[in-house]
């Protein structure tokens, strides 16, 4: 015989109305964002260069940076000059428009030498953390770009910034790392699946992930990291697991796969395990949220695994 406790039974259904509160509060955050970076768009889509230019100044500064955008796609030398110059500006908000245009910008062999020097020392030495995180993402982007790379500039950078105060700083030189398949910058993410702000953490697991870097290390980090609070680390550490074919997340991703919202993205994480006992979970999922692509693709997967496996022992 079970006894509930009513007040036990109160409590979890405030935690639940709190966290659908929260879920749905973040999703209409999420979709007011869009629709404001949509109306941006709209507001600058049919101004001209120096109408663009004006707005860089403007106080909300989603508004500038859509503004900085239009004028990357206007690109040229007056817009290069302009950003060049910005780099140097007192205003910290156009010293990172100035570093977010020269990211990505089209440039000739001597913008670039001169673009990536700035981008280099804002990076670096900058007093905004703002301008710091800018500059270091589009210095690696900037690098992206360029034919017969040497990448020891980027890591160099890296191995500094790595350190920084931001955790935006040190954010970004994940994401820059990520563009890169270079061993080399290995020891770096580490240190920042190491780190102590979860969007680092993240993003170094993403460096990690996409560029398919494997060493014992890596995956004793990608262990700590299923402990995390933060579902996007967990999930990027249960990727890394998968794929390296540990099969002792597989309860992990069920117990993700158990909550009232299903991701998508921890369907896909089965498909990496190759693990035919899971397929009741998959079943149970179909009956209660119903079929999508990916749910069934999974599915058909391990049913041809389960019959190869069968015909083959």
């Amino acid at each position: 015989m079970v006894i509930s406790d009513p007040e036990m039974e109160t409590t979890a259904k405030k935690k639940q109305n709190a966290e659908a509160i929260k879920s749905n509060e973040i999703s209409k955050y999420v979709k007011n964002q869009e629709d404001f970076e949509f109306q941006y768009w709209e507001q600058c889509r049919h101004l001209s260069e120096k109408e663009l230019v004006a707005l860089l100044s403007h106080d909300n500064f989603n508004l500038s940076l859509e503004a900085a955008k239009a004028l990357l796609l206007i690109g040229g030398s007056k817009v290069i000059k302009l950003a060049q110059a910005d780099s140097y500006n007192n205003s910290y908000k156009r010293r990172a428009l100035a570093a977010f245009i020269l990211g990505q910008i089209r440039l000739n062999t001597k913008e670039e030498k001169n673009s990536l020097k700035i981008l280099y020392d804002l990076a670096l030495n900058d007093q905004s953390a703002i301008v710091r995180s800018y500059a270091v993402l589009s210095f690696g982007q900037r690098y992206k770009g360029i034919k017969n790379k040497n990448l020891d500039s980027l890591l160099a950078l890296a191995r500094k910034t790595i350190l920084d105060k931001s955790f935006k700083v040190r954010a970004n030189t994940a994401i820059a790392l990520s563009m890169f398949d270079y061993e080399v910058s290995i020891p770096l993410l580490i240190k920042l699946l190491k780190d102590t702000h979860s969007e680092v953490k993240n993003w170094a697991a993403f460096a990690v992930n996409v560029n398919g870097y494997d060493t014992p290390e890596i995956r004793n980090c990608f262990v700590l990291l299923l402990k995390e609070n933060n579902f996007d680390v967990r999930y990027e550490a249960i990727t890394g697991l998968a794929k390296r074919l540990n099969k002792s997340v597989a309860q992990l991703i069920i117990q993700e796969l158990s909550e009232d919202k299903i991701d998508d993205r921890m369907i896909e994480l089965i498909s990496y395990l190759r693990d035919d006992s899971l397929l009741p979970v998959l079943y149970q999922i179909k009956d209660k949220f119903g079929s999508s692509k990916k749910l069934n693709m999974c599915i058909e997967n391990l049913e041809k695994l389960k019959v190869k496996t069968k015909f083959t022992q």
